[in-house]
């Protein structure tokens, strides 16, 4: 054979590169294998391009929804899309039915508020903040958002202990620094 005429290291490293030379082999074959898999060559994806408009997204969700009616990651995102595209109703709607699949689903409420305090509904927006902090009333973001809805209705000492819960849990950073400063300007409007 080609290893009678080599000294035993020598004879090592020749196995080892043979070894590695069919290892990278190997190798390189999976990589080809599975790359003409996930280019769609091997025929498992389907030939439809993703959607590129915000309406095509939206069309394709709502598909996707009437399949799976009780989906709420499907349904979150087609609300989402909703109020990016100005469909105010159909938003409110979708987040509506993913309250009523999760009551508890606090970030829902958050977004349905959001959309609400947008509109000019103040109570609305009231009302889903008053629901999410019964469900998590250390919540950071919520307690923010609630200060903020309160300091727009005037009520700036609730508006300050809402945002002071923000700090018991947030002490550094963006949301904090506007925490510190929102509450030294309404501490101001209150006289204090």
């Amino acid at each position: 054979m080609f290893f009678k005429n080599l000294s035993p290291r020598a004879r090592q490293k020749r196995l080892q590169r043979i070894v590695f030379g069919v290892l990278v082999a190997v190798l390189s074959l999976g990589l080809i294998g599975s790359s003409v898999v996930w280019s769609g060559l091997g025929g498992a994806q389907k030939e439809s391009q993703a959607p590129a408009t915000p309406e095509e997204r939206i069309k394709l969700l709502e598909e996707q929804s009437r399949e799976k009616p009780n989906d709420k990651g499907l349904l979150l995102s087609l609300a989402s899309y909703y109020s990016q595209a100005g469909k105010v109703d159909q938003a409110r709607e979708t987040y509506q039915k993913v309250i009523k699949l999760d009551p508890g689903d606090v970030a829902a409420r958050q977004d349905l508020a959001l959309l609400y305090y947008t509109q000019g509904d103040l109570g609305a927006a009231e009302q889903e903040l008053k629901k999410a902090l019964e469900i998590e009333p250390a919540n950071p973001d919520v307690n923010f958002q609630y200060a903020k809805l309160l300091a727009a209705k005037k009520d700036y000492t609730a508006a300050i202990a809402h945002m002071e819960k923000v700090l018991q849990t947030q002490k550094e950073g963006p949301k904090a620094a506007e925490a510190r400063k929102s509450i030294e300007s309404w501490q101001t409007e209150v006289g204090q």
